[in-house]
């Protein structure tokens, strides 16, 4: 009898197999997490989505409670805040209203952090003051400017509307803003 001996084998060795299947493992466990990634951001976005229009029709709401009171001649107060949560099937989302009078900061004199004319310019007719012809335009300027900014900060009111839910153990919130105006 004679025995044949083969150098070739037809099939694959454990080695090609541990080789292949981990990356098959890799390849799956890569396509897994990008699953999970695209679930993930497809679930914020759905939040988000729901969260604006939520935020729209919370603002709407109180907009027209304040047009109401702004047509019986009552402009809204500083610092009117006020919060709820929805109702189901929006249960998971809170809201914050707020609205608060708008603050201008008033631009000082450049040249000067007290607010009061340099004192640059030319001589008046006495002679004694330097550039104090130049004051009384400067000093109208700064009264001017601060009556514009009061006006402003008594008519103009900013309202702002905060939805607010959980995602992954931490709080996310989307803000609308606007601003109302009295203009009498």
């Amino acid at each position: 009898m004679k025995r044949l001996f083969r150098g070739f084998s037809p099939g694959f060795t454990l080695i090609e197999i541990m080789i292949s299947l981990s990356i098959l493992s890799i390849a799956l466990l890569s396509i897994y997490a990008a699953q999970g990634n695209s679930l993930r951001a497809s679930g914020r976005a759905e939040n988000i989505q729901t969260a604006s229009m939520l935020a729209r029709q919370k603002m709407t709401e109180k907009m027209i409670e304040l047009q109401k009171d702004m047509d019986k001649g009552k402009f809204p107060d500083d610092q009117i805040n006020d919060q709820g949560e929805f109702e189901p099937p929006f249960d998971r989302f809170r809201w914050e209203f707020a609205v608060r009078k708008v603050e201008i900061p008033v631009v000082e004199n450049p040249s000067d952090t007290t607010g009061q004319a340099t004192g640059e310019g030319p001589a008046t007719s006495t002679g004694k003051e330097p550039g104090a012809a130049n004051q009384a335009p400067e000093a109208a300027q700064a009264n001017l400017a601060k009556m514009v900014t009061k006006k402003i900060s008594e008519s103009v009111r900013e309202i702002t509307t905060k939805i607010i839910w959980q995602e992954m153990e931490e709080d996310q919130n989307i803000v609308i803003t606007t601003h109302i105006s009295k203009l009498q």
